[in-house]
């Protein structure tokens, strides 16, 4: 059982800082946030470890090919994409139990918000009675809500 976040298994990847989950990585113009977390297993069965590679690119979502040489370089190609807000970053989890790498519920269970340029992320049904991520990353970030702009307009 792995007790770290991965780590870049290519040159030229600079460690910028330490976090409590894992490290900070970066390499040109590439972010990669890499951690080994505990989380909400994917195929519903509870909670487990996983890797979580959260990666930008300019200080923007990187396009696909970006995104496929930083999973390479982290050893997380089979990871799946699984966005639960909005933001600047696309977010790649792969649990350590290979017998909980499905498809995250989520997309079947919450909303798949898809914007402009592609990004997916996931949001609670309205009925389920939880706060929209996207108000909640407007807090945080001070960027509109996708969904309802600015917070005051957020329901």
């Amino acid at each position: 059982m792995p007790d770290r976040a991965r780590e870049p298994k290519v040159a030229g990847w600079r460690l910028v800082r330490h976090t409590p989950e894992g490290a900070v990585w970066a390499r040109g113009r590439f972010v990669v946030v890499s951690e080994l977390v505990q989380a909400e297993l994917p195929d519903g069965s509870g909670t487990g470890p996983q890797w979580l590679v959260s990666v930008s690119y300019k200080r923007r979502r990187p396009d696909n090919k970006q995104v496929q040489r930083a999973l390479r370089a982290f050893g997380m190609a089979a990871a799946e994409e699984d966005n639960h807000e909005p933001g600047i970053a696309r977010k790649f989890w792969l649990p350590v139990d290979p017998a909980h790498r499905v498809d995250c519920e989520c997309k079947t269970t919450e909303d798949v918000i898809v914007e402009p340029d592609g990004f997916k992320w996931s949001n609670p049904k309205p009925e389920s009675g939880e706060a929209c991520r996207g108000c909640a990353h407007e807090l945080v970030f001070g960027r509109p809500c996708p969904l309802h702009g600015e917070v005051a307009a957020c329901p």
